[in-house]
């Protein structure tokens, strides 16, 4: 399956979607000003470069969620609680023909102030990971390992229609001490998909 052909249509379209959307970029939408629970759900293609093999880049998917704190001092609004996991097991890299990469992790995230029809955000946190791949390609019989990572991202939310957005985002991970030391892999990729917002996760 050829994914990577399939990423920039979809980029395509979300951009659409949101530019489709009429609102002023000042005001919020009056469903945002209702209340409601302050999560955020969605899920993505992903297309990771996995720093591993000859080609390197791989495809998947994503599932995340997100919670904003509330009652919040006014310089930290916007700042929530982060989650995703990831399972990269589509079109391997050509020297390699097999290998499977997921990951779960966790930590914060912090969507800007004066939210509108686009909201960026930073987040970062820490994972943990899982590498297989075929017998062989590491000494003996070595085909799997698992470690914790590190990951910092960002990107933004585009406002499509009522509750649901689109997310473009982009994540960089620091595996540490695979493969012996110092060997260590930095993946790196990035995600989009439709998430749909409960209440008032981008109101702030």
């Amino acid at each position: 399956m050829r994914f990577k052909l399939f990423f920039p249509a979809v980029l395509a379209v979300s951009f659409l979607l949101s530019a489709a959307v009429p609102a002023s970029p000042q005001t919020v939408p009056e469903y945002r000003e209702k209340g409601g629970i302050p999560l955020e759900v969605g899920a993505g293609f992903s297309d990771f470069n996995i720093d591993f093999g000859q080609g390197r880049r791989e495809d998947g998917g994503t599932v995340s969620a997100d919670w904003t704190l509330r009652r919040m001092p006014h310089l930290l609004h916007g700042l929530g609680i982060d989650g995703a996991g990831r399972d990269i097991v589509f079109d391997a890299p050509a020297a390699v023909s097999f290998v499977e990469y997921r990951t779960v992790g966790g930590g914060a995230i912090y969507h800007f102030p004066r939210p509108h029809n686009i909201v960026p955000y930073v987040r970062t946190g820490e994972g943990y990971g899982w590498l297989k791949f075929l017998p062989g390609y590491a000494p003996g019989t070595y085909h799997s390992d698992t470690r914790g990572y590190f990951y910092a991202g960002g990107g933004a939310d585009f406002h499509a229609y009522h509750h649901l957005w689109i997310r473009a985002d982009y994540e960089f991970q620091r595996w540490q001490q695979l493969f012996g030391d110092p060997g260590r892999l930095t993946p790196n990729g990035f995600t989009i998909g439709p998430e749909f917002d409960f209440g008032t996760f981008h109101g702030h």
